[in-house]
């Protein structure tokens, strides 16, 4: 099959997120024979010097993007594509040159399917969808809704009008709804966009997130009864319930952790770590940059306990399945958990309430044989995700064409 994706960032397996997933989706589509085009904006020299998935593409077409727009430009291009703010503003939104290259290459050559990777790059196939042959799967991948995601942060607190939600919601859905196909990461958020329109749910297909376990593995001299009291959260912190997260866990947890256990240390890495999360930093509480893999595996080699109080976002969140795979034990809400079915107390501890979820960490910062236990059970549910499972899914609902 030919088939051209469109991420919202370049795939790299060097920015923690999304853009792994999408990596191995075309690594693995590549070496099962099928032909990929990429069309993906770039936002650095870095990016448009990065060459590690001209293996797997028969052609990768770089748009030069901005990061970010003043207020006015997306005023401009709310007046002009009436479409939600969100929509329009940098790191993903709206480039003309997106739209121009995925123009011309459907002029150029004939795809089975194309998949946005991401809702934001949903709206290009809104906008074209008539360019796009009847014989062409159209398919958005949804790594989160996000008319759910604007009604989380409202319901937590923020400014964000009904009016805004209903316009995203109006938007978003209309989208969806021009699509062939909808992929979900998991059954909770294919429950979301179904619970908003039931009209979508014979597109519906849940393709969810993986692991690469021949490279996130235990340390090979893993010693369980050596403590480190290092606790680790991992994220993109320029997606906000990564920075959300971290804030929870030194609000709520923190102070009920370091009267237990006085020597322990959070780290929070991960790429971009805003000016108020470096606020935070002491002695105690490390946040830095942190985005490539190899960097990323050795501080799940180096901590005693993942943690991931998100209650901001939907989707998958492969941090989780990477530290698993590292065999290292995790404390996690039940919004993080979606897509894994985890029991808890068998392959990690899940808590909503944050003076349970500080338990959960402290025991096992003090015992070894839970950390074992836990450990070792998260490695054996992690190899049920490896990434290639997961491509032979896409691959199965890709075969399906525009069957519904």
């Amino acid at each position: 099959m030919n088939i051209l994706f469109m991420p919202k960032l370049l795939p790299c397996e060097d920015i923690i997120g999304g853009p792994i997933l999408i990596c191995h989706r075309i690594r693995n589509l590549s070496s099962m024979g099928h032909k990929i085009t990429l069309i993906a904006p770039v936002y650095t020299e870095a990016d448009r010097k990065d060459k590690s998935l001209e293996p797997f593409c028969e052609k990768i077409i770089r748009v030069d993007s901005i990061r970010e727009r003043s207020q006015d430009e997306v005023e401009t291009l709310y007046k002009r594509l009436n479409r939600p703010r969100v929509f329009l503003t940098g790191d993903g939104g709206y480039t003309e040159g997106i739209e121009d290259a995925l123009k011309l290459t459907l002029k150029e050559k004939h795809f089975d399917a194309i998949i946005a990777e991401y809702s934001m790059m949903g709206q290009y196939i809104e906008a074209n969808y008539n360019l796009i042959p009847a014989d062409t799967t159209a398919i958005i991948s949804v790594h989160e809704c996000y008319t759910k995601a604007f009604e989380l942060r409202a319901a937590k607190g923020e400014d964000i009008s009904e009016d805004t939600i209903k316009e995203l919601f109006n938007y978003e859905f209309k989208m969806y709804d021009t699509a062939d196909k909808i992929l979900t990461l998991t059954r909770e958020d294919a429950d979301i966009l179904i619970n908003h329109a039931p009209n979508l749910k014979k597109k519906i297909r849940v393709v969810p997130h993986g692991v690469d376990t021949a490279f996130y593995t235990p340390p090979k001299k893993k010693s369980w009864e050596r403590s480190t009291k290092n606790i680790l959260y991992l994220g993109n912190f320029q997606h906000y319930p990564n920075v959300d997260a971290v804030k929870n866990f030194i609000n709520h947890c923190w102070a009920k952790i370091l009267q237990e256990v006085p020597d322990a240390k959070f780290y929070a890495i991960g790429f971009n770590p805003p000016k108020e999360l470096l606020d935070l930093r002491c002695d105690n509480i490390i946040v830095r940059e942190g985005g490539d893999n190899g960097n990323v595996r050795r501080f799940y080699w180096n901590s005693d306990v993942f943690v991931a109080p998100i209650e901001l976002g939907t989707g998958f969140r492969g941090k989780l399945l990477e530290a698993k795979a590292c065999a290292l034990p995790a404390v996690a809400t039940r919004l993080a958990t979606f897509g894994m079915n985890p029991v808890n107390g068998k392959d990690m501890f899940v808590a909503d309430d944050y003076n349970v979820f500080s338990e959960y960490v402290v025991r096992l910062l003090k015992d070894a044989e839970l950390r074992k236990k836990i450990g070792m059970n998260a490695l054996a549910r992690a190899k049920k995700f490896d990434h290639k499972h997961a491509a032979e899914k896409l691959e199965r609902v890709l075969k399906e064409g525009k069957g519904r």
